[in-house]
C-alpha cells in the first residue's frame, strides 16, 4: 500500500507536465512508470490466471470462445465436439486485466488517472478483494493507453489506432489498415462455415471362431 501511494503522485506529475499533443517518445517514460504502478497494484490484488480454468490455469486461451463459455482452449475444444454448431461470441475475448476502448488520447489517460486516484484514496487494508482488483484494472488501463500513445504515429492519422499499419493504395489516400478491414468485414458479412457431419465410426471386425481342428490319431 505504501509503495502504491508513493508511486502514484509521481506518475500524475509526469502526465500533467506533458504538452498536448505530445510526441510519442514523451509517453515512453510514462508508460514505464505506469507499468511499474500496475505491477504493484496487481501484487495487492488476488491472483488471476490466463484462462480462468482450474484444470489448465496456464493453458492456451480461446480467443473465439462462445458466449457463456470459459477462456480455456483445451476445455472448449472438448465442448465443441458435443456442440459442433456453436458460434463464437460477438465480442472478442479480452486479456486478464482491463483494456480500454479506443480512441487513445491524452484526455482518456487523464480521465483514467482521475478514476485511479479516487479508487486508491478509498482503498484500505481491510478493503474487499474486488476493490484491489478494480485498482489493478484501472492501473492497467492507464498503462495500456500510455503504451499506445508511445507508438510512432502512422500517416493514416487514425485516432483509434494511431500506430497501426496503413494501406497506401486505399481509395482517397492512405488509410488505417485495421479500420479498412472492419469496413470490408461489415460489407461482406461474416464468413459462412459449412459444418460437415462427422463420419460414423468404422465397424470392428471380430475374428471368427473357427472350430478346433481334431487331433491326428496316433
Amino acid at each position: 500500500m505504501a509503495e502504491l501511494h508513493r508511486k502514484l503522485p509521481s506518475v500524475d506529475d509526469r502526465i500533467n507536465w506533458l504538452s498536448v499533443p505530445a510526441d510519442p517518445t514523451e509517453y515512453e517514460q510514462v508508460a514505464d512508470s505506469l507499468h511499474s504502478l500496475f505491477v504493484t497494484a496487481r501484487n495487492l490484488a488476488p491472483d488471476r490466471n490466463v484462462t480462468g480454468c482450474t484444470r489448465h490455469p496456464n493453458g492456451p486461451v480461446d480467443t473465439e470462445a462462445p458466449e457463456g463459455w470459459g477462456r480455456c482452449l483445451l476445455c472448449n475444444s472438448n465442448r465443441r465436439i458435443g456442440h459442433p454448431g456453436v458460434k463464437a461470441a460477438p465480442e472478442i475475448q479480452r486479456g486478464m486485466w482491463a483494456i480500454p476502448e479506443p480512441p487513445y488520447s491524452h484526455r482518456a489517460l487523464t480521465e483514467t488517472m482521475k478514476k485511479l486516484n479516487e479508487a486508491v484514496m478509498e482503498l484500505g487494508l481491510q478493503s474487499p478483494d474486488r476493490d484491489f482488483e478494480h485498482v489493478a484494472d484501472l492501473a492497467h488501463s492507464a498503462f495500456f493507453i500510455a503504451r499506445e500513445l508511445s507508438r510512432p504515429r502512422s500517416r493514416s492519422g487514425c485516432p483509434r489506432h494511431p500506430g497501426a499499419p496503413i494501406d497506401s493504395d486505399a481509395p482517397g489516400g492512405p488509410q488505417c489498415l485495421f479500420c479498412l478491414g472492419r469496413q470490408r468485414l461489415a460489407l461482406q458479412g461474416e464468413p459462412k462455415v459449412n459444418i460437415r457431419p462427422s463420419r460414423p465410426a468404422p465397424s470392428i471386425r471380430r475374428p471368427r471362431n473357427w472350430p478346433a481342428r481334431p487331433a491326428d490319431d496316433a
